[in-house]
């Protein structure tokens, strides 16, 4: 199998502006496009990281779905997301999340 590499960005890049006024970055990637034929007729595995502020609490969250819609066009249904507590020793974590769900979805 091919190797699998996931991006997770630093921390003070999720947070972006958020400390001054401004928002939270988002981050998406994918795996499975090329960039010489596309991504028709692939297995496209899509992936995104960001923060959510709930109550006064923030959370990293990641989320994973599958084909060629956008997240914004997703129903609930349609994504899977797990939460992490808002800090950098949470980014491997991350990673590995992700990974696992990559490696599983490119093995089915």
């Amino acid at each position: 199998m091919v190797k699998i590499e996931i991006n997770v960005p630093r921390l003070d890049w999720l947070i972006g502006g958020s400390r001054i006024g401004g928002t939270y970055n988002k981050y998406f990637g994918s795996l499975g496009t090329d960039s010489s034929l596309g991504c028709m007729h692939n297995k496209i595995f899509n992936y995104g990281i960001w923060i959510e502020k709930i109550m006064e609490d923030e959370k990293i969250v990641a989320v994973v779905y599958y084909g060629l819609k956008s997240f914004d066009n997703l129903l609930e249904d349609e994504y899977e997301e797990e939460y992490f507590d808002c800090g950098a020793e949470s980014l491997p974590e991350i990673e590995k999340w992700l990974l696992n769900m990559a490696e599983k979805y490119f093995e089915e």
